[in-house]
């Protein structure tokens, strides 16, 4: 028991000054206080002190929301973002291969294009990526 309450002690520092660093771990923080809160609900509930195991189960809550808040929902975020910057990619390939066909033998300085060719062109594009993600996923291409 004295194991785990040492681990529980040093694990709870750790948490502090990672988060008192203000780096780039500083979202692990809350990693190692819920290991460390396991920890003292352990020993809370092995020694009967029910009142500090009442607490710990609300740092462990506390916990748990800080974990989703700094590293969960980052990382949701930017494979959201990553998968939007991939479709932006696609379609801005799509729509250069529309204008290269489009314009072959041109000189591409300056070219006007009506908001309906671009809106064509767009369409292409979203299509020609609909297309693409289908082939990756093994579904065949039309």
């Amino acid at each position: 028991m004295q194991h785990i309450e040492m681990l529980s002690a040093g694990l709870g520092l750790l948490g502090a000054f990672l988060l008192a660093t203000k780096s780039r771990y500083a979202g692990l923080a809350f990693v190692a206080w819920f290991v460390s809160n396991l920890g003292w609900l352990i020993f809370g509930a092995h020694n009967d002190h029910w009142f500090f195991f009442v607490q710990q189960i609300g740092f462990t809550v506390t916990s748990v929301l800080g974990i989703w808040n700094w590293l969960v929902n980052p990382a949701l975020r930017q494979a959201q973002a990553e998968d939007e910057g991939a479709r932006e990619r696609r379609a801005f390939e799509a729509i250069t291969l529309n204008l290269d066909q489009s314009f072959v033998g041109t000189a591409h300085t300056k070219v006007l294009v009506t908001y309906m060719t671009l809106e064509r062109i767009y369409a292409a594009g979203e299509e020609e990526g609909r297309a693409l993600e289908r082939e990756r996923a093994g579904g065949v291409s039309p």
